[in-house]
Order: structure tokens, then sequence, then C-alpha cells
């Protein structure tokens, strides 16, 4: 039976300092780890000058873009393609915060990502990053909840920003225990595009959320 493949996002490094060798891209382990401990063929995506490489994501059962840094060009062009050809979407930290400005920027050009104190509260080191810190609240009428089956979840928290609004095709439903959006899901059942603000690649007991998005890709072979 053929394997899923699931495409990864890069965080980019292009053009930040005046060192040409400098110009890189990032994929994490933990990613990575995940997708082929539940069955799946991770695909690192390429990009060239922070521009997509035409036909890389022909082949893509599904997509994670991962959390980073910064939202670039061509993750929102990698997340209009996936939206136009409806392959299914995992948003995770940043890659939560660029589906959301994807969903706002389809209606109006807005910035909708704003800084936030207090949302890394702990050093984050190897033997930590699996540390629960605040709980998180999930609509129960929501595609999260029937993922996760929770309405009050423990999570990690590594971010320095938080998104203010989503676009009107897409909902929030999990926030955190100060109001701040947490997770995000496509409205409709013709596509499944889903983000979340925490980090479940390093929480074990949320690796039931890997498993599920790639059993939703198989689903569209």
């Amino acid at each position: 039976m053929k394997k899923i493949v699931i495409g990864i996002v890069a965080t980019s490094n292009y053009m930040l300092t005046n060192d040409s060798f400098a110009d890189h891209y990032r994929f994490g382990n933990n990613y990575i780890k995940k997708i082929v401990e539940n069955g799946a063929i991770p695909y690192l995506i390429p990009v060239c000058n922070d521009e997509i490489i035409e036909g890389t994501l022909d082949n893509v059962d599904g997509v994670i873009f991962p959390g980073g840094e910064r939202v670039t060009k061509f993750s929102l062009d990698i997340m209009d393609y996936c939206y136009k050809h409806k392959i299914p979407v995992l948003g995770i930290c940043l890659g939560m915060q660029t589906m959301a400005m994807y969903s706002v920027n389809m209606e109006k050009d807005k910035r909708i990502i704003k800084k936030k104190d207090g949302h890394w509260p702990v050093q984050v080191l190897r033997d930590n990053n699996d540390i629960v810190v605040h709980k998180d609240y999930i609509e129960k009428d929501s595609k999260w909840y029937k993922i996760i089956q929770e309405e009050e979840i423990m999570v990690n928290s590594i971010h320095h920003c938080v998104v203010d609004e989503v676009g009107s095709k897409f909902r929030v439903s999990i926030k955190s225990f100060d109001d701040e959006i947490e997770g995000i899901e496509y409205i409709d059942d013709d596509r499944w595009m889903m983000g979340i603000q925490f980090h479940p690649e390093v929480l074990p007991q949320f690796s039931y959320i890997f498993k599920n998005f790639i059993n939703i890709c198989k689903k569209g072979e």
C-alpha cells in the first residue's frame, strides 16, 4: 500500500543578514519524527529565494506548517496552494498564525499578529520542552473537540506572538486561560485546515493529533 506523504514547510533564514552563506531553510526533527512514527513519509518542501519551486507540491497528501519566527510570503503561497487544491493542512504555532493570516487576507489586507508577554514563561531546553504551563479551553461543538475529546487541556506555551482574529471561513475553537486564540479550524467540510498554538510534537499525550491528521490524508487518496 502506498505510504502517505506529508510535506513540511521550511522555516526561512533567507536574506536576514549580509552573509550569503547564512541563507538557509530549516526543518525541525520533532515534526519529522512524528510523521515517521505514524507511518507516513516526511517530505521537506524546498523553496528557492523564498519562492515555491514549481511542481514540488504536486505529490503531497497533506502539509504541516510548523513553528517558527516569522510569516513568509512563500508560506502564505503554500497555504493558498493547499486551500485551492483541498490539501489537508495542520498548522502548529507559527503555522496556525500563518493560517489565520491567510484566512483574513482572503478578505482584507490586515496584520493580525501581535506581541504577547507571558506566553513563553520558561526557558525551553531539551529536557523540559514538554512541560505544560497553562490551560486551554476547547469549544465542544468544534472539530478540535472531536479530535481531542476534552473541554480543558494543559499545554506548553512557546510563543511570543498571538493572533487576534480569523477570516469568515474559519472559526476560533480553542482559547487560553487568558482568552488568547490557541486553536482555529476551517468551518466547512470540503477542506481540512486546522491550527493549534501549542506544540504537540513534543507532548507525547498529544501524539494522536498527528495520527489523526495522517488518517485524514489517507481518506483523500
